[in-house]
């Protein structure tokens, strides 16, 4: 089994390194970022990914998960029942509330099943209500998983609302999963990206697009 901290830290190394070579010449220093939580779990970034929409960049994305957690591969680590993180750090000037909704519903709709969309239409209703504010450039929305709370949602740091399980226990992660597939179905925004997002781009894209994650 591969432990998750592995690729972080290998890319930590990458860009301490790169950045004491890229900017030994300007005033800028690039600093790691404290590792964020989610309660009591330590996340770390899986990887990251750039999409467009009309032909401009739209937004881009960080997939970050629980240090701790065993997978066989990458791609289990969508699934397995352990704390995770999805960021949309949006690069164009401006997007409505329905518009970003628009196009991760259809994300959505074309990555799962029906019977998957059947299964979750109740989460699906309730989702829509959180995306009525208008998103600006540098705004970030946020999906959490955490077994103890199911699914929160935030816009920056403001708390959209929360879906818990419903009928079941596992109801919430399941609705995480149909969420996920969004980036990591058979139909991503771009292969490209849904590569990134899995650290499959090599180091010089990691690197790239986390100096710009952290930055824009």
């Amino acid at each position: 089994m591969k432990q998750a901290s592995f690729y972080h830290n290998i890319i930590a190394l990458i860009i301490v390194v790169f950045s004491a070579f890229t900017f030994a010449e300007s005033s800028t220093t690039y600093i790691l970022q404290a590792k964020a939580k989610i309660l009591e779990r330590t996340l770390i970034p899986l990887g990251y990914g750039l999409t467009k929409f009309l032909n401009k960049e739209y937004y881009l994305a960080r997939f970050s998960i629980d240090e701790s957690a065993s997978y066989a591969s990458v791609d289990d680590l969508v699934y397995i029942d352990a704390a995770r993180r999805m960021e949309f750090k949006f690069v164009l000037d401006k997007v409505s509330g329905r518009t970003f909704w628009r196009k991760l519903s259809q994300g959505m709709k074309i990555n799962n099943d029906r019977e998957a969309l059947k299964d979750n239409i109740v989460f699906v209703k309730r989702l829509k209500t959180f995306f009525k504010r208008t998103i600006k450039k540098g705004d970030t929305i946020r999906f959490d998983y955490h077994h103890d709370f199911g699914i929160r949602v935030y816009h920056n740091k403001h708390l959209l609302g929360e879906i818990n399980d419903l009928g079941k226990v596992g109801d919430s992660r399941e609705f995480y999963r149909f969420i996920t597939n969004v980036w990591f179905g058979n139909r991503p925004p771009s292969n490209r990206f849904k590569d990134g997002l899995l650290g499959r781009n090599g180091d010089d894209y990691a690197i790239k697009m986390q100096l710009r994650f952290e930055s824009e």
